[in-house]
């Protein structure tokens, strides 16, 4: 499954605003055709801050997966709502 164009813009935005916040060496978000997954990493010198996973299973709905714990909750997301939730970690992780 693919991205629809409205999910590349704002994901394209949200790439943008790293870099225009000088924090794409320390954030990265990409999303995984082969398994439809977005992929949100953040690290610290060489350190792994975090590393979450967004399950895509139709064109509206996500769902949040932990990579490292191996556990999935069931609740479901737009992909407004979690580039803003991926936004807020970020600028809390580096103020």
């Amino acid at each position: 499954m693919n991205l629809t164009s409205k999910e590349q813009e704002l994901l394209t935005t949200y790439q943008n605003w790293l870099q225009e916040n000088k924090l794409s060496n320390k954030c990265n978000a990409y999303f995984l055709e082969q398994i439809s997954s977005l992929v949100f990493q953040v690290w610290n010198l060489e350190k792994q801050i975090s590393e979450s996973v967004w399950l895509k299973l139709d064109n509206c709905k996500w769902q949040y997966y932990i990579k490292n714990l191996g556990e999935k909750f069931v609740k479901f997301f737009s992909l407004e709502e979690i580039l803003e939730i991926e936004k807020d970690f970020v600028v809390k992780s580096f103020k």
